[in-house]
Formats: C-alpha cells, sequence, structure tokens
C-alpha cells in the first residue's frame, strides 16, 4: 500500500509534459505585407433590423506575407471583422512557427495566433558577383 501510495505522489508532483504544449521550432522573419478584403455584397442580411436585434458579423478574409531570407509566406485567415487582429508593422520583426500548412505567430504575452498557408515560396540565394559558376575560365 505505501508504495501506491508513494506512485500516485510522485505522478502528481512530477510536471505533466502533454500539458506544456507543443514544442514549436520558432524563426524570425519580417512583415513585409498584410491585406483585408471584405464583401462588397453581404447576403442574408435585412436593411431594416428588428429593435434589439444584433448585426450579422460581416466576414473578412485577412492576408500576411512574411519574408525571411530564405522563404517567403503567404498566410490567410478568414474571421470576423470584428475579430481580434494581429498587430502588423510592415518591415518590423514577427517570430513564428511553420509547421506543414499552419503557421504559429508569436504575439505579446506568449500567446500563439494560428494562420492558414497559401504560398510557401522557397528563396534561392543570390550567388555573389566573382564567385566561380563551376565552368572553367581559359
Amino acid at each position: 500500500m505505501k508504495h501506491l501510495t508513494l506512485v500516485i505522489a510522485l505522478a502528481l508532483l512530477t510536471p505533466n509534459v502533454l500539458a506544456a504544449g507543443p514544442e514549436r521550432a520558432w524563426q524570425t522573419g519580417t512583415w513585409s505585407g498584410f491585406d483585408v478584403v471584405r464583401p462588397k455584397i453581404v447576403f442574408g442580411t435585412n436593411r431594416a433590423p428588428q429593435v434589439g436585434s444584433s448585426a450579422p458579423a460581416i466576414t473578412e478574409v485577412r492576408t500576411y506575407v512574411i519574408e525571411t531570407e530564405t522563404l517567403r509566406l503567404e498566410l490567410k485567415e478568414n474571421t470576423t471583422a470584428d475579430a481580434n487582429r494581429l498587430d502588423v508593422m510592415i518591415g518590423g520583426p514577427v517570430t513564428f512557427a511553420l509547421e506543414k500548412n499552419t503557421v504559429y505567430i508569436k504575439v505579446d504575452g506568449g500567446h500563439e495566433h494560428r494562420l492558414s498557408v497559401t504560398k510557401n515560396i522557397s528563396k534561392n540565394k543570390p550567388r555573389v558577383t566573382g564567385e566561380p559558376s563551376g565552368g572553367r575560365s581559359a
């Protein structure tokens, strides 16, 4: 019985690895673009809403662009106009983690904001002038 009590006590005192959340491979980059597209026509709404009813949430598509030395990511978020936005400053730094078709942006307070990847473009490093191209020189 003492052994079982010791095992239970040890399990309760040991930090739960699963509760800590996944470890992400964080990278740094630069915000290079941001755009918001709202529909021009919203179907299914009344022109004269009834008293006391709330207005329908208008959807919008937010597009973000992050660049690093080796890649350019175009990201998308389908959301409502009243949802929290990322604080984006073009040319400013961003900390992110890329996992398959999802990017996690690290925001203030250590929270993560999830975005979908629409384009993942690898950049070729530019060749330095004067660098040999592999051919023979005469």
